[in-house]
C-alpha cells in the first residue's frame, strides 16, 4: 500500500475565513479536546504510505497551526508542510499544488472542517481517479430542490434523481488538476470546489458515492452537534 500511496499527494484547505461560522477560526475550535483541523488530518493520515502532507492555512497563522499540530498531532507533526494560502480557496488549493513533491502524480483535495471524513473513502476517490482521472466524494440529494427568483417565488423544480452534492476528499490526476487552473485562471469566476473548476475547463468528473457520515462545519452550531457524534470513524 505504501508504495500505491507514494503516487499521492494530500492538501488540506485550512485558509477560509470563516465568515459563516462567526468572524472566529473554526478550525481552532476544539473538538473532543482537539483542534477542528486536526481530526480530519489523524483519519486520512491512518493510510500507510501517505506522506506527502500539505496544510494550507491563512497567512500570519503557519506558526500557530503548526505548534498545535505538534501538541496533539506529534508524529504527523513531523510530515505536514503548514504553508501560507490565499485570498480565495482556488489559490489556496494552487499553492498547495506547487508545494507537493514531484512524485505525486495524483492530488487529493480536502477541506479542513470536515472532522468526519475517512481513510475508506479517500481510498475509493484514489482508486477511481486512477482510473478516470477524478474521484469526487458526493452524496446523493433527497429533498426536493426548486430554483426561485429573488423573491422567494418557485420557477422550476430540479430531477432529485440526477442531483448530487460533492465532499471531499476529491482526487485528480495532477496534470488535469494544473491544466485546469491554466485554462481558468483568466476567469473572473470564484470555484467553490476543484470538481467545479474542472467542470469550467471541459474535463469530465467522475463521482464517487458516500453513504459515510461526512458533514462540513460551517455554522456556530454545527459544532454542539457534532460533540454529540465520535469524531473518528470506525
Amino acid at each position: 500500500m505504501s508504495t500505491v500511496y507514494s503516487q499521492l499527494g494530500l492538501i488540506v484547505a485550512a485558509a477560509g475565513a470563516s465568515r459563516r461560522f462567526g468572524g472566529v477560526n473554526k478550525l481552532l475550535q476544539s473538538l473532543h479536546g482537539m483542534p477542528l483541523f486536526c481530526h480530519c488530518l489523524k483519519n486520512l493520515c491512518s493510510e500507510d504510505g501517505l506522506g506527502n502532507v500539505v496544510l494550507v492555512v491563512s497567512p500570519g497563522n503557519e506558526a500557530l497551526f503548526s505548534q498545535l499540530l505538534k501538541e496533539n498531532l506529534p508524529v504527523l507533526a513531523e510530515t505536514v508542510q503548514v504553508i501560507s494560502g490565499g485570498e480565495l480557496r482556488s489559490d489556496s488549493v494552487l499553492r498547495g499544488l506547487q508545494a507537493l513533491k514531484p512524485e505525486c502524480s495524483y492530488v487529493a483535495i480536502q477541506d479542513a472542517a470536515r472532522p468526519r471524513t475517512s481513510a475508506a473513502i479517500l481510498r475509493r476517490c484514489f482508486e477511481t481517479a486512477k482510473i478516470y482521472g477524478s474521484g469526487v466524494a458526493a452524496h446523493r440529494i433527497t429533498d426536493s430542490v426548486k430554483i426561485a427568483d429573488e423573491n422567494g417565488i418557485v420557477r422550476q423544480s430540479l430531477d432529485r434523481n440526477l442531483l448530487w452534492a460533492t465532499e471531499t476528499p476529491q482526487v485528480f490526476r495532477r496534470e488535469t488538476l494544473l491544466k485546469a487552473y491554466k485554462i481558468c485562471r483568466n476567469l473572473k469566476k470564484i470555484f467553490t470546489d476543484e470538481a467545479q473548476l474542472l467542470e469550467e475547463a471541459g474535463f469530465g468528473v467522475k463521482l464517487v458515492e458516500n453513504r459515510e457520515d461526512n458533514p462540513k462545519i460551517t455554522y456556530r452550531h454545527d459544532l454542539p452537534n457534532m460533540e454529540s457524534i465520535v469524531a473518528t470513524p470506525e
